[in-house]
């Protein structure tokens, strides 16, 4: 499996312990497998780190897996990294639009941009931080139903981590941009989206499905049949997690 490690350790941490680097294995090839139990556990134990990468991952496994009102119950970081808070906030965005709380969404969203004005980020972000307002914006886009907006935005997230050093965000990007684009009618364009984003997480189970529902939209039974196949032997969680709002 390719190990995801979240890009800004590189460039702002020192080098990981062989036993965080496998808490970091365990808990993503976990969770891309639906294996919410121990993504979980794991999460709890990255979470107790200084380290951004760490505390980051843990954080979008709980986005992952937890129901909405849940995961906004958690509180808010108390690092003085400053990204870490940011990847909170549009963490958080992204439960409330998952939940149906658009306007409260589009609230939180003013506060981290507001909080992005007065750490000095705007004009100068980093990618993890443009990547994570592209998200949040795409989540409210898709809760409102603008399935092309979503889509767009997901897009745009997923060419800045494809520059850079190693990846962001724990689900491929362009694994959003197929589930947009196959709420928005076109199955072709979303199954060229999961091709990609299997082609950058060949172990994840969540994409996988995703292209089974792409292959079924295109009329291709036989396909989406030998996909499910494969998705029922990998996955170890629960199925009704499956959904195309999780990719």
């Amino acid at each position: 499996m390719r190990t995801l490690i979240l890009a800004l350790v590189l460039a702002s941490s020192p080098a990981f312990s062989q036993t965080v680097a496998g808490e970091q294995r365990v808990a993503i090839s976990a969770e891309q497998t639906g294996d919410a139990p121990t993504a979980l556990a794991a999460a709890g134990r990255l979470e107790k780190s200084a380290d951004y990468a760490d505390r980051s991952l843990a954080l979008q496994i709980r986005a992952q897996f937890l129901p909405s009102a849940e995961f906004l119950k958690l509180p808010e970081p108390t690092s003085d990294q400053l990204l870490l808070h940011q990847i909170w906030r549009a963490l958080r965005i992204q439960a409330m639009a998952r939940g149906g709380q658009v306007d409260q969404a589009r609230d939180e969203l003013a506060l981290m941009r507001k909080e992005a004005l007065r750490d000095k980020f705007l004009g100068n972000e980093p990618p993890q931080l443009r990547i994570a307002e592209h998200v949040a914006v795409a989540r409210i886009n898709y809760a409102t139903k603008n399935y092309r907006g979503a889509a767009q935005r997901f897009g745009r997230a997923a060419e800045i981590e494809a520059k850079a050093d190693a990846p962001i965000w724990l689900q491929p990007l362009d694994a959003a941009v197929g589930a947009s684009l196959l709420k928005a009618g076109d199955a072709h364009e979303a199954y060229a989206a999961f091709g990609r984003a299997l082609a950058r997480q060949p172990d994840n189970v969540w994409v996988l499905w995703g292209r089974a529902q792409a292959q079924a939209a295109l009329g291709d039974a036989a396909a989406s049949a030998a996909t499910r196949a494969q998705v029922d032997t990998l996955w170890k969680g629960d199925k009704a997690l499956l959904t195309l709002d999780r990719l």
